[in-house]
Parts: C-alpha cells; sequence; structure tokens
C-alpha cells in the first residue's frame, strides 16, 4: 500500500507537469525548431565551403562549365565562394551578425537558383559542383528552395522575437 501512494504521488497530474516544463532560462531561449534550421542551414553551407575548399580545380571547372562568368570572375568566385560559405555556414549555424548572415544566406541561395535554372533553359548538362554530390540540377534546385524556405521560417522568428 505504502509503495502505491509513494507511486501515486510521483505520477499524479501536478508532478508529471513539473516534468515537461523546460527550465526558465532554456524555455525563454531555444526555439527547438529554429535551432534545427539554424543548424541544417549552417551545416549545408560548411559542408559546401568545405568540399569546395577540398578540390579548388574541380570547382573551377564547375565553375566554368556554368558559362555564365569568364575569367578573371572565374578565378575570383573559385578563391572567394568556399571560404565565404564556410564562414557564413558558421554565423548561421552560431546566430553571429545573424540577420546580415541570414540575408547573405538567402541572396546566396537566389543566386543559386537563377544559375542552376540558366542552366536548364540553356540545355547545359554539367555536375554543378554545388554540395559535392552527384546530384541532377533539378534535385539541386529543390534542395536550394527548401533552403530559401527554411530561412523565410528563420526571419519569421527572427521578426517575432524583435516584437516581444
Amino acid at each position: 500500500e505504502m509503495s502505491n501512494s509513494i507511486i501515486n504521488k510521483l505520477f499524479s497530474y501536478k508532478n508529471v507537469g513539473l516534468i515537461k516544463r523546460l527550465p526558465v532560462w532554456l524555455e525563454s531561449k531555444v526555439d527547438p525548431i529554429e535551432l534545427l534550421i539554424r543548424l541544417i542551414i549552417g551545416g549545408i553551407f560548411i559542408f559546401a565551403g568545405l568540399g569546395k575548399l577540398n578540390d579548388l580545380q574541380s570547382f573551377e571547372l564547375a565553375i566554368r562549365n556554368f558559362s555564365i562568368v569568364n575569367d578573371p570572375w572565374v578565378a575570383i568566385l573559385t578563391m572567394v565562394l568556399p571560404p565565404f560559405e564556410l564562414i557564413i555556414g558558421l554565423f548561421i549555424a552560431l546566430r553571429v551578425l545573424y540577420i546580415g548572415s541570414l540575408i547573405l544566406v538567402t541572396v546566396m541561395l537566389l543566386i543559386f537558383i537563377l544559375a542552376l535554372a540558366s542552366l536548364l533553359l540553356r540545355d547545359i548538362n554539367v555536375d554543378c559542383g554545388c554540395l559535392g554530390l552527384n546530384i541532377s540540377i533539378q534535385l539541386q534546385i529543390l534542395l536550394d528552395l527548401s533552403t530559401l524556405g527554411g530561412c523565410a521560417y528563420l526571419f519569421k522568428t527572427c521578426r517575432k522575437k524583435s516584437k516581444n
């Protein structure tokens, strides 16, 4: 009998409510969905930047195959884009210079989507060199659009926090 009353007290409605509540300091600072999306988007850009830094020659060839920019812009993009993606990915994941980083990621994604769409419109079938994965241009566009949707969610959560 005594053990039943202890079990009942432990799992009473009041105690279950206490167990489910987050600590106040955590409850007010972390939106788990925002954190997850931030880590995914940051991770994508970190992964993309590291992959390109590991094989700059392949990345340069990918830029040339897009037939959008010529020298010296091919070389400039080859040298600047990978470390920039890496840094901006870290900034998004760690919430550093957040609004500016979010704007830059959004602009980059829009440019990537337009560049990929131009390949489809011009009927150029090349490896995009985007993530170092062997995926179709259409799938890469879908991935970029999904990432753009994640950015929209992050902008929305930013505006909510600034209103509070």
